[in-house]
């Protein structure tokens, strides 16, 4: 039985072993400069394609502005009356005529202030969709900032139980050699290890699916080499709800931007009031020449009949129902924004008292809970089993403590872009 148990202690050292080689060969190069938060930020400000969509789409709303508040094209009419041609080969009498009409159509006044009005509030409505895609853009880029930090600092500390591990292991079969040891102390060591290497694999696969979501954001290829994020101190938050509330109110630029349609609303509304009370003008020119006579001028003067038809009442009763949905979505969104402002309020205090929990009391006292239970296992006074739970509950409450780290700057990003201002000093 001695024998079998050897020669499994034999096989599972071989995989260590070799799984401990793939493992390095893994872990992330260190070529690479620190890789700044400051610097994600600045590139995805910088190349992001959503971003530059809605930009481009704003500079557009903002070039349709001198369209709207422009007068229609004139209109020039020339003709001929009574002249030679190809097919008629004698005019009836020796006389013929030319005719020019110059015309341009006026709007009522007011018409095209409203016009520009509507064409501007629409273009502060796209403006709003641009700076909340950045606002959204910035807290997807915090986020996966903050998550490759975790990963990071998640494979450092599994490698460094890694190596406690085999220290332990070590010691087990010292003490197992010389018959102060069981065989199954060695044997739990072992697969304790085994379990560490295979969650380093684990992480490095995500660490490289973190890498290739920041780079996707960032509009590089997915495969290119980022570097290990820098260490950061965590901030802090000390705004009540209540504040929060105010600011998402006048800052947020989706509320913003529905407030803009309001206006723009109220603005179309006049307009189709004063397209179907107020007829536009049009004032026409004509010079003739004519044979055998003076040349002439002849003006006029042509009014539309706005009130006659239905076309008019439905697009005044169309603006009224457009405004009403407009107020309707401030509401709906307002209330939306209201309740993502708390969620993550809560989210946010919660991982901030969990990581200074962790980080005050929690981790130190884990990391001396595991250098007593060293010391009473290396003096025969606990098993080894005991000494492993120690282990394991030091990586566990440290990886914890870097989660809540993590999860508190994400909902930190998802706080900001909610109330659409930076929170912390610097923040953009």
């Amino acid at each position: 039985m001695k024998n079998i148990l050897t020669s499994l202690t034999l096989v599972i050292l071989s995989v260590l072993i070799t799984s401990g080689a793939l493992s390095q060969e893994m872990e992330p190069a260190s070529q690479e400069p620190p890789l700044t938060l400051q610097w994600v930020i600045d590139e995805a400000l910088r190349s992001n394609p959503d971003i530059q969509a809605d930009q481009n789409r704003w500079e557009a709303a903002q070039a349709a502005i001198p369209g709207a508040r422009s007068l229609d094209d004139p209109m020039l009419n020339v003709h001929t009356w009574n002249v030679e041609s190809p097919i008629q080969v004698k005019p009836d009498w020796n006389r013929s005529e030319r005719r020019g009409v110059a015309s341009q159509k006026v709007p009522f006044p007011g018409k095209l202030h409203l016009r520009g009005k509507i064409a501007s509030e629409n273009s502060e409505m796209v403006r709003k969709d641009w700076e909340e895609k950045i606002r959204e853009i910035l807290a997807q880029v915090k986020t996966a900032y903050y998550q490759l930090h975790f990963l990071y600092k998640s494979i450092e500390i599994n490698r460094k139980n890694k190596e406690l591990l085999e220290k332990f292991a070590k010691i087990a079969e010292t003490r197992y050699k010389v018959g102060k040891g069981a065989q199954r102390d060695v044997l739990a060591a072992q697969v304790e290890l085994f379990r560490i290497i295979k969650d380093l694999e684990v992480l490095e696969e995500e660490r490289k699916s973190a890498e290739t979501r920041i780079n996707t954001l960032l509009n590089r290829d997915p495969e290119a080499p980022l570097g290990r994020p820098e260490d950061y101190t965590m901030h802090s938050l000390n705004i009540n709800l209540r504040e929060l509330d105010e600011m998402a109110i006048k800052n947020r630029p989706e509320l913003q931007k529905f407030d803009f349609a309001i206006k723009k609303g109220r603005s179309t509304l006049d307009l189709t009031k004063k397209d179907y009370y107020f007829p536009d003008p049009e004032f026409m020119v004509t010079y003739m020449q004519t044979d055998n006579m003076a040349d002439m001028w002849m003006s006029q003067v042509a009014f539309n009949v706005p009130w006659l038809w239905n076309k008019n009442r439905s697009r005044m009763k169309e603006a009224k129902e457009s405004l009403q949905a407009a107020e309707a979505d401030y509401s709906a969104v307002q209330n939306a924004v209201l309740f993502e402002v708390k969620d993550f309020w809560v989210k946010t205090i919660n991982a901030q008292t969990t990581a200074r929990i962790f980080s005050g009391s929690v981790v130190p006292l884990a990391e001396q809970s595991l250098k007593a239970a060293l010391t009473e296992y290396e003096t025969e006074k606990i098993d080894f089993l005991t000494l492993i739970d120690s282990e394991r509950t030091l990586l566990t409450v440290e990886l914890e403590y870097y989660r809540a780290m993590a999860d508190f700057e994400s909902n930190l990003a998802a706080l900001e872009r909610a109330v659409g201002v930076a929170l912390t000093p610097g923040g953009p």
